[in-house]
């Protein structure tokens, strides 16, 4: 069983009612039901589910930029249920990592199986997302702490080791990241300079 709450986009009351009925078989719980895409997207910004299955009978344009924009603001993951020969719904999906789909007619089995998928190429894609980020900050900071520590050697005449120690001393201290502490240095010589 997979536990996630889902939001469900399906303009046909009897297919909705199916996706559904197959959804919470599964153990997963429906927070919200839209029968349009704009009201499928206020729904995803305000319930905040954790899946969001658009079923999708033909391309509509809506449904397709719903989804898009659900899945670049990283609302949720995006499962699109199709017809066979849609290629272009497909290619949608490719191109965006919080997008997949699955080819109907459906089975508990196949959307299970699609759901468990999503929701992991999700998850691992975030995550991958968070290391970038990390890194990136990192980097940053780096990059800071090393403009930082060549002003106190310019100003103060000290050797490298002896400025990043200096950094370092006063971050700790003052319970400032080196960052912060690196920024307001060269916001300070900015000043001067000007």
């Amino acid at each position: 069983m997979i536990s996630a709450t889902v939001l469900i986009c399906c303009s046909d009351t009897r297919r909705r009612k199916k996706l559904s009925s197959l959804l919470l078989g599964m153990g997963m719980n429906i927070v919200a039901e839209a029968a349009d895409a704009p009201h499928a997207l206020r729904l995803a910004r305000s319930s905040k589910p954790g899946l969001v299955v658009v079923d999708i009978e033909q391309y509509d344009f809506k449904e397709m930029e719903a989804a898009a924009i659900i899945a670049k603001e990283r609302l949720a993951p995006v499962l699109l249920v199709t017809v066979p020969h849609q290629q272009n719904i497909i290619d949608a999906a490719n191109e965006n990592y919080g997008m997949s789909f699955v080819i109907k007619p459906i089975t508990q089995w196949s959307l299970e199986s699609a759901v468990y998928n999503a929701l992991a190429a999700y998850r691992k894609m975030s995550e991958l997302e968070r290391e970038i980020n990390t890194l990136k900050n990192t980097l940053e900071t780096r990059k800071l702490v090393e403009k930082a520590k060549h002003i106190l050697m310019r100003d103060l005449k000290i050797s490298e080791p002896e400025a990043f120690r200096r950094l370092q001393k006063q971050s700790m201290d003052k319970g400032v990241p080196m960052k912060n502490l690196a920024e307001a240095i060269l916001l300070n010589d900015d000043l001067k300079k000007s």
